[in-house]
């Protein structure tokens, strides 16, 4: 009897010992399995917030926009219009008018040409000569300042800017010869038939044009040609020889005093 009752507790103390040891492990899952879900959720939620800085960092880097601005003829105002180069909307936060500055919300659509966002009042007195800076600056954090330049009102009128035509040319094909030759543009006022030329070697990346309509020789400019229809012509020849062959041939249009005094031109 005494035996029995002996191994009795011997059993009851083992199993008290197996129950504390699971009661113990299932305290220990109870803690440990949540908190390691916990530092897991943390983990994907660290890198998505990588992926995230990375992913703006990018768009940033590649926003790409031409801002404009040009007086309004005989008014105390400014016009802004802008082309985008970006494959992803671009919104405008700020237009900056020398120090000061404005809350605006414009949303430009990707690759969207020539959108004009409106006209402004700036500070002019009479008698009283005045420059403006333009700028503005978009929700990526990117700043841009007008490619038109300064605008001077000379405290009778506006005075008039330089007017140009820029050519861009990339490369005109995947292989590495497509990389070497030699090209020319040929700029021609319409109205006129007076036209200048200009040619250049280029051996890699982008090779670029600059017409001056407005300006003084030397050569090449479009002397005192001012605004309106140009035809371009853009040839190429290979640096072994041969003969000129045409890449584009287009019609530019400088609308300046109502739009902006520089063409750009991407081939």
């Amino acid at each position: 009897m005494l035996r029995t009752n002996h191994m009795w507790c011997r059993s009851r103390k083992g199993m008290s010992t197996v129950l504390g040891t699971l009661i113990f492990i299932g305290i220990l899952f109870s803690a440990v399995v949540p908190m390691f879900l916990v530092m897991q959720q943390a983990d994907i939620i660290l890198d998505q917030e990588k992926l995230e800085i990375r992913r703006v960092d990018d768009e940033r880097s590649r926003e790409l926009m031409d801002f404009y601005s040009y007086p309004v003829n005989d008014e105390d105002m400014i016009e802004l219009s802008v082309s985008s180069r970006f494959e992803l909307p671009i919104r405008i936060v700020h237009l900056w008018i020398n120090n000061t500055r404005q809350d605006v919300d414009f949303e430009i659509p990707p690759m969207k040409q020539d959108m004009v966002l409106g006209q402004y009042d700036v500070p002019i007195r009479a008698g009283v000569p005045k420059e403006f800076k333009v700028k503005v600056t978009t929700d990526r954090g990117n700043v841009y300042e007008s490619k038109t330049g300064d605008i001077i009102h000379d405290g009778s009128g506006w005075t008039n800017p330089e007017l140009q035509v820029i050519v861009f040319v990339g490369s005109q094909g995947s292989s590495w010869w497509n990389q070497w030759g030699n090209y020319k543009a040929k700029l021609t006022r319409t109205a006129t038939g007076y036209s200048c030329e200009q040619i250049k070697s280029w051996t890699f990346g982008a090779c670029m044009f600059q017409f001056d309509p407005s300006g003084t020789p030397p050569d090449p400019t479009l002397t005192n040609s001012g605004p309106g229809e140009y035809y371009l012509e853009v040839y190429r020849k290979s640096f072994w020889g041969g003969s000129w062959t045409p890449i584009r041939q287009m019609y530019v249009t400088i609308t300046w005093p109502s739009g902006s005094p520089i063409v750009e031109v991407y081939i």
